[in-house]
């Protein structure tokens, strides 16, 4: 059976690709993108698909196999957000037509198989495999202000930028008097929404992927996005950006608060301005990404396939 590839935005194609290049060539069928991409693939060919959000799922047809587009974040501690199906804790209860699923960690499979009952695998993070192997060396004394989507299921899946963004130029110009260049970069939700105000408040460059963030970024503050961990996982600083709208008395695990905990952290744009670039230690972020990923040796992509492979043929 072959196996295609179906992803209606663009960040979700940055997970799933790796998986399929790594297929057996007598495996690999097509890649469908845009926004409608089912519209693109022909019904009733018995084919499998791996897909990364949830849309794509509730849209699809036949047998797919979901990969977790994210470092396995969900909302699980506020009952009204618990199982939604977008996130890892709905144990993909509502994922009709996923036959297996491909996970971060052991934790988050674990979740998809006592939901489901069905295979799950935990592989770590194909879209990093190709940064572990051959890392990036970034320009030196960079940062990158990183945004989150203003996703409103929870409070916490919210993006922080509304607390930072009238007091962003200050935030810049004392990190231009440090010396350091100050990149600007938002989830691809946002559709480049952010771009002009960041660039207004002085912000030297806008990176519009992730594979810009990696390759030119020596320094990441981020509010809550998968690129966090991603980032950490090249063993480079994260600083952590709170707001006051994400709650002290829950928690969902991930980001909130497990992962940030002995993480440098700020609560608003005034720490920002008082922050000492200089002081961001430089070393043990792998540490604090091996909170998200069971694996990180740059063979996520080949596990995965193995799996894929597995389903595909057996």
């Amino acid at each position: 059976m072959k196996v295609d590839v179906v992803a209606s935005l663009p960040h979700y194609l940055d997970h799933l690709r790796p998986i399929f290049d790594a297929l057996p060539d007598e495996l690999q069928g097509q890649v469908y993108g845009g926004s409608t991409p089912w519209s693109l693939r022909p019904r009733g060919v018995p084919r499998l698909t791996l897909v990364a959000g949830w849309q794509d799922v509730r849209d699809g047809n036949g047998s797919m196999v979901y990969v977790e587009h994210g470092a396995g974040q969900s909302y699980a501690g506020d009952p009204k957000t618990a199982h939604q199906p977008g996130y890892s804790a709905s144990g993909g209860a509502r994922h009709r037509g996923v036959v297996g699923y491909i996970a971060p960690s052991e934790e988050v499979a674990r979740r998809w198989r006592s939901g489901t009952g069905r295979p799950a695998v935990a592989v770590g993070c194909p879209k990093l495999d190709a940064y572990l192997i051959d890392p990036p060396v970034p320009e030196e004394r960079t940062i990158c202000l990183a945004w989150h989507w203003d996703c409103l299921i929870s409070p916490e899946a919210r993006s922080a930028w509304n607390h930072y963004a009238e007091r962003l130029p200050r935030v810049v110009a004392a990190w231009h008097r440090q010396g350091w260049r100050v990149f600007g970069h938002s989830h691809p939700r946002w559709e480049g929404a952010l771009d002009s105000t960041m660039l207004t408040a002085g912000v030297d460059e806008i990176l519009a992927t992730d594979r810009q963030v990696f390759e030119r970024a020596a320094v990441l503050a981020v509010d809550n996005s998968s690129i966090g961990m991603e980032f950490q996982a090249l063993d480079r600083p994260v600083i952590w950006l709170d707001a006051p709208w994400y709650r002290r008395n829950i928690s969902h695990g991930g980001r909130f608060w497990d992962w940030v905990i002995g993480a440098p952290r700020v609560s608003g744009p005034d720490e920002l301005i008082e922050l000492k670039l200089n002081n961001v230690w430089t070393w043990g972020y792998r540490e604090f990404a091996g909170r998200a990923y069971d694996h990180l040796d740059g063979l996520s992509a080949l596990r995965a396939a193995d799996f894929v492979t597995a389903l595909a043929t057996g």
